[in-house]
């Protein structure tokens, strides 16, 4: 494979690590976010349809940042792919936001749910492929 050749390729994977990066942050900013309302769960000190009290955690702020990372993430796809691709292949936090909830929050997938998890996992596979096709003929 020949220089050109090689960049090639490195530069049509970047909207997929971009799409992996975007859903991974995501779903550090969905995990955080869930032990910070843990959390402060027992804070009282602002009405609780607003939910300001979880401002005083860390993890709050700590997912917060996450999605904006994600945020810049998703905007530099948004540059390379088109949307209907980018927005299906997203869904990949689908699949990751059950597996973190399950390590990090010992929450337990169902089979019915793992059933689910594995056809959103097809479905991003199948989209991806047929989108690396139609790019190769290009």
């Amino acid at each position: 494979m020949n220089p050109i050749q090689s960049s090639l390729r490195v530069k049509s994977a970047l909207p997929y690590w971009g799409v992996i990066c975007c859903a991974l942050f995501v779903t550090a900013s969905e995990v955080l976010l869930k032990m910070g309302v843990d959390d402060t769960q027992d804070l009282h000190s602002a009405p609780s349809w607003a939910e300001f009290q979880g401002l005083v955690s860390g993890w709050i702020w700590a997912g917060i940042l996450c999605y904006i990372i994600s945020f810049v993430f998703w905007l530099k796809v948004l540059k390379i792919l088109p949307l209907n691709i980018a927005f299906n292949l997203v869904n990949i936090e689908h699949i990751f936001v059950p597996l973190a909830s399950y390590l990090f929050l010992g929450e337990m997938i169902s089979p019915m749910r793992a059933v689910g998890i594995a056809i959103v996992l097809l479905g991003v596979l199948v989209i991806a492929e047929s989108y690396c096709r139609v790019e190769e003929r290009a």
